[in-house]
């Protein structure tokens, strides 16, 4: 079998690759869009629920903060009063009109047999018309997800794009001693280990459906495929040839994967279906291929090569044709990402001195940008959220490696991971 090059064996793992790097970046231009101004009347219920309904609040408020779409105007700045176990009339919508907002959010909260039910509301004070009404329904553990429902749901109706709160990331742990799968919340809650391989788990990646994981573990020594089933628990070995099966992409569909493997001699994509059948090779050089990323119309991919020397970003056709470069700054560019919206690919980047960091190029090349700022740290192994403005991230920037998420535009970076572990390789579902 032909030697495995550094760089590509280092691409399991996250570490340091010391290169020399130039870079030329343009400024991402930012866009003039207005916050959506909202305000939050106190959460209703018995008095017993207090602790409950802070925490669905503050849940809410946070979630609206994150979504870098509205502007949280409190109540209090504008002589509103806490309202009573009935919803706001309309005098009371009528004066957070004249104060600007935009929004005005009421919910009441009240037990149920096993569970929850938040009767959630939304009015629009410019008419005074109730936009959203709706009763959300949540298990007694499910307290937290009322709040990322009411979000979501928010959102959708004021800009007619899907929310992420509800959505979840996963990503590789060392906590236990060995690197297994994890999953948390997309602010990072309900942190929970999925596999127990005891072993090295690496490259989670979520299907379409958010209902299964692909990952690549050396449970039985050799780094085989596997496809987890989040509902049943089942785990199907879906490639496992001597050598490296790694860095596998779901199709948008959820019908294929494409992944890297080493079994012909050097690293090439192949495609295989979800069940392990099928397979099929789509590159064919002596140069390494890896790190496949699929287009959201499924009709392109995205990947790793260094056919031109260092590791560089390329595009082809899903069936392997119409092979072109994308980027051309810096001799190492790895790990690319390709937007859910279609319209940005982000990657790994090396700057001038020698470290990581996450940027990103217009999937037709007539930009490029870089996301995240160059320090004495590695940033790395980016992966988008739904709405194709914000992305999860592997550093190091604190010590050990952790999670954070950051809008393309480099604001807003947040850490999602805090415990004494390395946290890495991350992937956001799309649902």
């Amino acid at each position: 079998m032909k030697r495995v090059p550094l760089w590509v064996l280092l691409s399991l793992f996250v570490t340091e690759l010391p290169v020399n790097a130039a870079e030329v970046f343009m400024e991402m231009q930012r866009s003039g869009f207005r916050k959506i101004p909202v305000a939050i009347m106190p959460f209703q219920g018995e008095a017993e629920l207090k602790e409950e309904l802070t925490i669905i609040e503050n849940v809410l408020r946070s979630d609206l903060k994150r979504s870098h779409v509205f502007e949280l105007i409190e109540t209090r700045d504008i002589g509103l009063s806490p309202a009573s176990n009935e919803a706001p009339g309309s005098s009371v919508i009528d004066k957070a009109s004249k104060a600007g907002v935009l929004a005005l959010l009421w919910a009441k909260l009240a037990p149920q047999e096993n569970g929850w039910v938040l009767e959630s509301h939304a009015y629009e004070t410019a008419k005074g018309d109730q936009v959203v009404g709706v009763k959300i329904f949540g298990g007694k553990r499910k307290l937290r997800q009322l709040a990322h429902r009411f979000s979501d749901k928010l959102t959708l109706h004021f800009t007619g794009e899907p929310g992420v709160a509800q959505s979840k990331i996963t990503y590789v742990s060392d906590l236990s001693g060995n690197k297994e799968v994890y999953i948390m919340d997309y602010d990072g809650a309900n942190k929970m280990r999925y596999t127990r391989d005891r072993s090295i788990a690496i490259s989670p990646r979520w299907s379409p459906d958010a209902e299964k994981i692909s990952y690549t573990s050396f449970r039985k020594g050799n780094p085989n495929l596997y496809v987890l089933d989040l509902k049943t628990g089942t785990r199907t070995e879906i490639a496992s040839f001597p050598g490296l099966n790694f860095s596998a992409s779901w199709s948008p569909s959820g019908k294929q994967l494409a992944f890297a493997a080493t079994k012909d001699g050097n690293a090439e994509i192949y495609l295989v279906n979800a069940d392990g059948t099928g397979l099929k090779r789509l590159t064919f050089n002596a140069a390494d291929d890896l790190s496949p990323s699929w287009s959201p119309s499924g009709k392109q991919i995205a990947f790793t090569s260094d056919r031109g020397g260092g590791p560089q970003i390329y595009i082809m056709d899903a069936d392997g044709a119409n092979v072109h470069r994308l980027t051309f700054d810096g001799n190492y560019n790895t790990s690319p990402a390709w937007s859910p919206t279609g319209d940005w690919i982000a990657y790994a980047c090396r700057n001038e001195e020698r470290r990581l960091k996450v940027c990103a190029d217009r999937a037709d090349g007539t930009q490029s940008i870089a996301v995240t700022e160059s320090g004495h740290w590695d940033d790395e192994s980016p992966s988008w959220a739904q709405n194709g403005r914000e992305l999860v991230f592997t550093s190091n920037r604190f010590g050990k490696n952790q999670i954070f998420s950051i809008h393309l535009d480099g604001t807003h970076m947040r850490r999602l991971t805090s415990n004494p572990a390395n946290n890495t390789s991350p992937s956001w579902s799309l649902r």
